[in-house]
């Protein structure tokens, strides 16, 4: 999926003079020269680290199951001396979420395991993703605070969510099966950020799979129907309550924190 970036009409480049002196004017100051097409570079920073942190515990992954460079994966795979044995254990304590963190008060584990990855196309799906929405709220003047806050909570809505659901699993069948039920994975912050874009800016276009044009508001909704459909499928391996609890948490967070033109000023370009 990718943003359709030139997809502004020129008669909204030409009002962006007005809205720069205007911004000057009410602030006392210059506008950035990074504004409005790249964001505060405090924004872009946490976007950066956060695509570094993901890349950097999928690579711990892999390493610690003999697997770097990454050239199978599967259950095959396994550590192949103390080292990377100590290390895979201690990513599967600290970097995936199940219902034992709750009970071992390892409450970290409702963010790292945001950043945690072990499937190759998990990664670049989530990433691809979570750039084109992070790229939109900073094109629209997100406050590195605010886009910080939206990442953060909305990895703790998807993680609350996911173990939530296990909980009441866990009571159906008798505690077995789901007590081992393990999340990781960055898809509820990027349902998050996808929600308050899709409020922010209904109209915008995205290109899903690189090739089809789609309202951002479309494209989220059909995610949200294909979760819910699938929420109590046990088959499935994907974590549809972590989805719906980031993408919950990021419609809230617009509409206290982002409505107001202040928090994302330069979102009506976006929105004809």
């Amino acid at each position: 999926m990718r943003l359709n970036d030139f997809n502004l009409q020129s008669s909204s480049l030409k009002r962006l003079k007005g809205v720069r002196r205007g911004f000057a004017a009410n602030r006392g100051g210059s506008l950035p020269p990074e504004l409005p097409f790249r964001g505060y570079p405090g924004s872009r920073t946490i976007m950066y680290s956060c695509v570094a942190a993901c890349l950097g515990i999928w690579t711990a992954w892999h390493w610690s199951m003999g697997n770097f460079p990454p050239k199978t994966e599967g259950p095959d795979k396994r550590p192949q001396n103390a080292t990377q044995r100590k290390t895979f254990d201690n990513l599967l304590k600290h970097f995936t979420v199940k219902l034992d963190d709750v009970k071992q008060q390892r409450w970290w584990t409702l963010v790292t395991p945001a950043f945690s990855h072990i499937q190759t196309y998990h990664i670049v799906g989530n990433l691809f993703t979570f750039s084109t929405f992070s790229r939109m709220l900073l094109w629209y003047g997100i406050a590195p605070l605010r886009y910080g806050q939206l990442i953060l909570v909305s990895a703790v809505a998807g993680n609350a969510a996911f173990l939530y659901q296990a909980s009441q699993r866990q009571r159906q069948h008798d505690g077995n099966r789901w007590l081992q039920s393990r999340a990781l994975g960055l898809s509820g912050v990027v349902m998050g950020l996808g929600a308050a874009v899709s409020l922010a800016t209904p109209k915008a276009k995205v290109l899903l799979f690189g090739a089809i044009p789609m309202p951002v508001w479309l494209l989220m909704v059909l995610y949200a129907a294909y979760d819910s459909a699938r929420l109590e499928d046990q088959t499935s391996t994907v974590g549809h309550a972590a989805h719906l609890g980031g993408a919950a948490f990021g419609a809230i967070y617009y509409l206290v924190a982002l409505r107001s033109k202040a928090a994302l000023p330069y979102a009506w370009m976006f929105r004809s």
